[in-house]
């Protein structure tokens, strides 16, 4: 019954909210990973939240009902992300304070600063926070720590750590984030943002939290294997950024792609290794599961992939590649040779006819 709960929650999102449908899903969680505005961006992680929001109130712009549909579509939102993180809370037998603190911490952010300044400047910075406040929870939950606890927690850590980082800086040299220019000139559409990074960061938490809050056994061939995957994927997604970066600094690449390095075998290396970070938690986080329920942990690798894949990171940054480079045949030949995000055989060299 818990189960088909979250289900339903999920259904009712996309009844409630067709566009939400339409953008692919939530990002959520605002509580997330910042997306690549072009190809040759060097990004670590993309946002999904503020993106999914601009899509699900980016109709409202078109017409002049479109502001008077804003209210109940935003709270049709906050309702839905509210049954979703419930079910789950129940469902995993998870301490309420964990939904609690995650809705409090961004309604905080959005009452007390995002709203009263009309300002994004906090929104990245504070889901990182947020990721960071319910790793800290689930570590203080029991103050008997595992070594499988801990780690999980520290990857985490310098996961969110990472992203916050860079997040923080890009927004205070941009001074602007283009999402919400129009989002944050009404309080609804504003609000569905943070909403959705409330669930954004919950569900990306899902295995760390878990683990803090279950019986820990010895530590085993899981925890080994989803922890060499973890450090693989952070190693693989931090090479790619670096070389991404240093192709751009290098002035005669100004306003080309790159091909070089990891980006020969894929055209997103970069979130490879970021789904393979997730995909090595719930690895490791498999040690712990004793119950069919708690499978749902594999909601966070799923929930990032998806995103990443379907909705804020390949196709913009495609779509962007595609508008500035679409119609150079060394381009084409790229992007039609060169595996997506799985490093595979890299495309031949390209030669003109």
């Amino acid at each position: 019954m818990l189960a088909s709960g979250a289900v339903a929650a999920v259904t009712t999102v996309t009844h409630l909210v067709p566009p939400v449908v339409a953008a692919g899903a939530a990002q959520l969680a605002g509580v997330g990973f910042s997306a690549v505005r072009s190809v040759a961006t060097p990004l670590p992680i993309f946002h999904q939240p503020g993106r999914l929001s601009a899509r699900i109130l980016r109709r409202n712009s078109a017409d002049q009902s479109g502001r008077t549909r804003t209210a109940p579509r935003a709270v049709a939102v906050l309702l839905s992300v509210a049954a979703i993180v419930a079910a789950l809370t129940q469902t995993l037998a998870l301490p309420w304070s964990f939904a609690g603190l995650a809705f409090g911490l961004q309604w905080g952010f959005f009452l007390l600063h995002g709203w009263p300044e009309r300002s994004e400047k906090l929104y990245d910075a504070s889901g990182s926070l947020t990721h960071l406040a319910l790793i800290v929870a689930g570590l203080v939950f029991d103050p008997l720590r595992s070594p499988r606890q801990i780690m999980l927690s520290v990857f985490t850590t310098v996961w969110c750590t990472r992203l916050g980082t860079f997040l923080f800086n890009r927004i205070s040299a941009d001074k602007e984030d283009t999402r919400f220019t129009e989002m944050k000139t009404n309080f609804w559409s504003f609000s569905v943002a943070w909403n959705l990074q409330v669930l954004w960061v919950f569900l990306l938490q899902l295995p760390v939290l878990v683990v803090n809050t279950v019986g820990q056994p010895a530590l085993g061939v899981w925890d080994l294997l989803g922890w060499s995957l973890w450090c693989l994927g952070f190693l693989v997604e931090a090479v790619a950024d670096g070389q991404k970066f240093a192709f751009r600094g290098t002035s005669s690449n100004k306003g080309k792609f790159i091909t070089t390095g990891l980006w020969r075998y894929s055209r997103h290396p970069n979130y490879f290794g970021e789904i393979l970070m997730w995909i090595g938690l719930c690895t490791s986080c498999c040690s712990c599961i004793t119950s069919n329920l708690q499978w749902l942990v594999w909601l966070s690798p799923a929930f990032n992939a998806f995103l990443l894949l379907f909705v804020s990171g390949v196709p913009m940054l495609e779509k962007a590649g595609e508008k500035k480079w679409g119609k150079d045949p060394a381009y084409r030949h790229y992007m039609e040779n060169t595996s997506c995000i799985v490093p595979w055989m890299p495309a031949s060299e390209y030669r003109p006819e």
